[in-house]
């Protein structure tokens, strides 16, 4: 009896499958949607509960996958979704599209049937020409939190009345729609942006985050600026990193209204004399703050 005690005692007891389905959904929902797939061979009840996972993670990776495969599992996890399952996470990693030869028009029906099922939050990864499904992205009335790539065209009149947090990057290309936007967003709570445009302005009553994540390769523009009217802006973040000794990144002199500043952090790295002047204006225009933390370094 013992011995028959000890030899059980080296298999672990599978606590797993006590768990109720909507526990387990959770836990597969924190998962890569292709390895949640991979939990159907453990038994009969997991065959097809990863389907049902609120969060779908796709990344298109051709080494791993053909497209035939990718295919058939976006109309699975996807595209054969009812109503009476929502889904609200959706991610897609889209680095090499060219390789499986994904239309526009097949990616924009993806995220119409994700419309569909109420989608709260979208990100979109990866260096594909995402601008002809951009309409469709901005059509999706339930998004609570939008994350995308480059997006060189923002159209006008946005319904994203639930939006509380967005993540762009802001270029000379787009500045103009990007500071027209945040006037749109009524809900708009936090707010990230890789900016590689000299001079632009931002305005919203209502973000209480924002970060500024500063990228150039070209020379220091000494008219650059960031102007913020942001009355409720209550934490700051401002990163930047520069290269070189002969072209420097830029920091635009940061000024404005944020009056309710409470925290910031500013990390900057490679910095040149040329930065000096950018660096104490931002310094004066936080000067109010209660929490700051000050990472500098120089370029040596």
């Amino acid at each position: 009896m013992a011995r028959r005690r000890k030899r059980a005692g080296l298999h672990p007891i599978d606590r797993l499958s006590s768990l109720p389905d909507e526990l387990l959904l959770i836990i597969l929902s924190f998962l890569p949607t292709l390895t949640a797939s991979r939990t159907s061979v453990l038994s009969r009840r997991f065959r097809h509960l990863w389907k049902a996972s609120p969060s779908i993670d796709i990344e298109l990776y051709p080494y791993y996958m053909k497209k035939p495969k990718y295919v058939a599992m976006l109309n699975t996890v996807l595209l054969s979704r009812k109503p009476s399952n929502p889904l609200l996470r959706l991610r897609f990693k889209l680095d090499c599209p060219d390789s499986f030869d994904l239309s526009h028009s097949f990616i924009s029906s993806l995220l119409e049937h994700a419309s569909s099922l109420g989608l709260r939050h979208l990100t979109i990864d990866g260096y594909w020409n995402f601008t002809p499904c951009i309409p469709t992205v901005f059509s999706i009335t339930s998004l609570e939190s939008l994350k995308l790539p480059i997006c060189d065209s923002i159209p006008s009149g946005t319904t994203l009345t639930h939006l509380k947090s967005l993540s762009l990057c802001l270029n000379p290309t787009n500045s103009a729609q990007v500071e027209r936007l945040l006037l749109e967003l009524c809900c708009l709570e936090h707010l990230k942006l890789w900016v590689s445009s000299g001079v632009f302005s931002l305005s919203s009553l209502t973000i209480k985050k924002l970060e500024l994540n500063f990228h150039s390769y070209s020379a220091v523009d000494s008219a650059a600026s960031a102007r913020l009217s942001m009355p409720s802006l209550n934490f700051l973040y401002v990163e930047s990193t520069f290269f070189g000794e002969s072209t420097y990144g830029h920091l635009p002199r940061i000024h404005g209204n944020i009056p309710l500043l409470r925290k910031s952090v500013i990390n900057l790295s490679g910095i040149h004399p040329e930065h000096v002047a950018a660096v104490a204006q931002l310094l004066n225009c936080i000067s109010h703050v209660e929490e700051l933390s000050l990472h500098l370094m120089t370029w040596i």
